[in-house]
């Protein structure tokens, strides 16, 4: 399958003042494999939803590209982000899945803007992909409830061929892995799990993770922007401890997998997750 085409972007500021001692802006946008980066900065004076729209529309008229959605999560820039994208018919989505940018702007963090004459102190943590406030987990709908799901683990090589898969919905990013790295994760099995990944493919899946609570463990599915879902229980801790130790082994990556029929060899979705 091919993924859908998803533009990562973040325009703010950053720890490098200009010759004017004010702090340089930039807009970065990349895609979620990152083989289509773009950096552009501007004058502070500009920072507004028209210098953004201008930018946006000449990048889709040079390239010849109109993303799907165009991902972002600054909450101070939201409103700017928002209206530049529309104005260059753009649809903008707050969405805490920016993996290839959060990474991106790691590095540049550690070995571009310290190149600068101007540089400051580096931001630990340049792009927060925290919500604002503590969220409160909601359950699933009952019609996006699967009948059954259990944990499970493929190793790295196997996903470097999971853009070939057959599948209705689903989203990929590089695993730059070793090759038998263990990768886990959740196969959710229902007869709705056409209709269940079709709305998961809304919500822009984030991560999974196991919650201790006084019933037992807790799986969460934490997506979008600031949005919590109780996916089910177990009252097995070792698994869950498992799986959340194969998780931090493997970087924070994992998968969450939907599947009709537990015999066919077909998907119904596919999403490759990550804990940052």
């Amino acid at each position: 399958m091919a993924s859908p085409l998803f533009w990562e972007l973040d325009f703010y500021s950053r720890p490098v003042l200009d010759e004017n001692d004010k702090k340089i802006w930039e807009l970065l946008i990349c895609n979620p494999d990152r083989s289509f980066c773009h950096v552009k900065q501007c004058p502070s004076h500009q920072v507004n939803s028209g210098w953004l729209a201008t930018e946006l529309a000449n990048l889709t008229s040079t390239t010849g590209v109109t993303p799907l959605k165009v991902r972002f999560f600054r909450n101070s820039m939201a409103n700017i982000i928002s209206r530049g994208c529309k104005q260059a018919g753009l649809v903008a989505q707050s969405s805490r899945r920016l993996f290839a940018l959060e990474t991106w702007l790691r590095q540049r963090m550690a070995e571009v803007y310290p190149q600068y004459p101007k540089f400051q102190a580096p931001e630990p943590v340049p792009l927060p992909l925290t919500p604002p406030a503590q969220l409160v987990p909601q359950p699933l709908p009952d019609a996006l409830t699967a009948d059954r799901w259990q944990p499970l683990t493929l190793p790295a090589q196997e996903l470097d061929n999971a853009a070939e898969w057959e599948l209705d919905f689903g989203e990929l990013f590089p695993v730059n892995l070793a090759p038998d790295t263990p990768i886990p994760g959740i196969m959710m099995n229902s007869v709705r799990a056409v209709a269940i990944s079709a709305w998961m493919s809304g919500v822009d899946p984030l991560f999974l993770r196991f919650y201790p609570t006084i019933e037992g463990m807790q799986l969460r599915l934490d997506a979008g922007a600031d949005a919590s879902w109780i996916v089910g229980g177990i009252p097995d801790e070792t698994l869950a401890q498992e799986f959340e130790t194969a998780k931090q082994k493997a970087g924070g990556i994992h998968f969450l997998a939907l599947q009709s029929d537990a015999a066919s060899d077909r998907l119904a979705g596919f999403w490759l997750l990550k804990q940052v």
